[in-house]
């Protein structure tokens, strides 16, 4: 296999592999939410939304879930009909107490300044981890190290919520490995 041969297989090996991700973080997303739904009309609780469902790259061109009950987002939800602005590292979010809520989380906790408290805060509201919905981006994923603002990735096991953080040496890592196939493509494609 020639080096132009192998260059177009490994970037396109990590472009389908990227992009295989993003469509099973959509389908995810979108049976969390529907999970979520029934259960909080089973329970006769509101469904807390925590995340704007348009913030994302993705999302903005095709939604995959919706706004729930109340929908929570550091910056707001602008196209929700009932949202409210809070953090959840903050404390409380006025307005949804103790163990009252079925809550869906999609692609957050990668993004707050501190993941465990936010996590305290999502427990506290959901009240039990039947009634907590959560969708991560794959820790693995360039989309993990490189998608703008990403602080943590991690993931559920079982009740455990495990966040690390995302190193600028493992940003460098993953941009360095990108630029460098992109690269190796690049040539290839001149030759």
């Amino acid at each position: 296999m020639n080096v132009r041969t192998f260059a177009r297989i490994t970037l396109g090996a990590a472009l389908v592999a990227e992009g295989g991700m993003a469509l099973r973080r959509f389908e995810a997303r979108r049976r969390g939410f529907e999970a979520a739904a029934r259960r909080a009309s089973a329970l006769g609780r509101p469904l807390v939304v925590v995340g704007d469902p348009d913030a994302g790259a993705h999302t903005r061109l095709v939604r995959a879930y919706e706004c729930g009950d109340l929908c929570i987002d550091l910056r707001g939800c602008p196209r929700c009909q009932v949202m409210q602005a809070a953090d959840l590292t903050a404390g409380p979010v006025p307005g949804v107490a103790d163990d009252s809520a079925v809550v869906f989380v999609s692609c957050v906790l990668e993004y707050v300044d501190d993941p465990a408290s936010a996590a305290t805060e999502l427990r506290r509201m959901a009240g039990s981890p039947e009634n907590l919905f959560l969708v991560f981006v794959e820790p693995w994923s360039l989309t993990a190290s490189l998608y703008p603002g990403a602080r943590w990735a991690g993931g559920q096991e079982g009740e455990d919520i495990t966040m690390t953080p995302i190193t600028t040496t493992r940003k460098l890592a993953a941009a360095g490995g990108l630029l460098g196939l992109l690269t190796l493509a690049i040539r290839a494609a001149r030759r």
